[in-house]
């Protein structure tokens, strides 16, 4: 691997690390994630080292927060998409009052990530309460509300038309505990007029009933709503012979993962070709840094195919982030151009030839 120097430099208020690599650097090149076949190279370049870019395809930094909070205002709003492609998108969603419906995606599975706030997630299989750090499946054709929303509620949601499934069990591995709903208090008829917006792709149909569709008496079968908050993992080190970062969702379908990145011990990931997938790292709390990236609720994407190492994890401090590798072909919406910015992919900060130009 090659010997590094470091230099800080402040830009727009974040601190921005650039690593000069000197000497030679080995380079992974992998298919399929790394189920297929892999090579490496040994090159005298350092990879992710880019100049500029013209186009679209390239690597960027999303604030999740930053968006503009007047498209929420309105009790209907519904999740605006940040990054998309042909079966997968990655929205945000800040409620500040309670759901006035019910919602049922009947194309997706979604994953919601708890950003900020709190609420209770109602739901035809029975009650979660949910808050920061939670990771909550949503099987398609669940329908859900939140109520009791307390400090705005933000979210980041990965909808899937690939099926999802929780990946982990409690006990000797990384996971401590994870969460199913609890049955109504009360699942008694409650009569009045309820809303159900159907979400079929980008399209919404609303379905009245005079009774609430939610509650219910009892279930039975495999949990199918499911929670775990990040917080509730272990931290396995690379050297226990874990060299993947822990599974929190699989897919039957090898389209879209999503792993726990938080911080653990072991060697700095090597510089890596990904061929097959889209990478996003998203960063849910320190008090350490992946790198350069170091505030809650920032999303890195790195396309398929382009040269990037990423930071140490092995953070003493700790920091907590999940990690979603997608074949799907991402491109970054309009709202999600708003706001993000160029990336170098060494340390994940903004990249100089975009800060030279703010």
């Amino acid at each position: 691997m090659a010997a590094e120097q470091t230099r800080q430099t402040p830009t727009k208020g974040l601190e921005e690390t650039m690593t000069e690599p000197t000497g030679q650097t080995t380079v992974l090149y992998t298919r399929n994630g790394f189920a297929g076949p892999m090579a490496t190279m040994v090159r005298e370049q350092y990879p992710p080292q880019y100049t500029r870019v013209v186009g679209d395809y390239a690597p960027r930094i999303l604030d999740l927060h930053a968006l503009d909070e007047q498209a929420f205002d309105d009790v209907r709003s519904l999740p605006v998409s940040v990054l998309e492609g042909p079966g997968l998108r990655m929205e945000v969603s800040y409620r500040k009052q309670d759901s006035v419906f019910g919602l049922r995606n009947v194309f997706a599975d979604e994953v919601h990530v708890v950003l900020a706030g709190s609420a209770t997630l109602e739901t035809e299989f029975g009650v979660l309460r949910v808050a920061k750090d939670d990771l909550v499946l949503i099987p398609r054709a669940t329908t859900y509300r939140f109520v009791d929303v307390k400090d705005e509620l933000r979210e980041y949601i990965l909808a899937s038309e690939t099926e999802l499934s929780f990946a982990m069990q409690p006990g000797l591995g990384p996971l401590e505990r994870f969460e199913t709903p609890a049955p109504y208090a009360d699942p008694s008829i409650r009569r009045g007029e309820f809303e159900t917006v159907v979400r079929h792709g980008n399209e919404f149909t609303s379905i009245f009933t005079d009774y609430d569709p939610l509650p219910t008496v009892s279930t039975e079968g495999t949990p199918l709503v499911t929670k775990v908050n990040i917080n509730d993992l272990r931290s396995i080190g690379m050297e226990s012979g874990l060299l993947l970062p822990p599974l929190l969702f699989d897919d039957a379908t090898t389209q879209t993962f999503i792993f726990d990145l938080s911080a653990r011990s072991g060697s700095r990931p090597p510089v890596h070709y990904n061929a097959d997938y889209d990478e996003c790292i998203l960063f849910m709390e320190g008090p350490g840094s992946w790198g350069a990236v170091n505030t809650p609720g920032l999303i890195t994407h790195t396309p398929k195919g382009l040269a990037h190492q990423g930071p140490v994890e092995n953070v003493p401090e700790g920091y907590r982030a999940i990690l979603i590798e997608t074949r799907c072909k991402l491109k970054v919406t309009a709202a999600g151009r708003d706001i993000s910015h160029l990336a170098e992919t060494d340390q994940y900060s903004r990249h100089p030839s975009e800060s030279q130009l703010a």
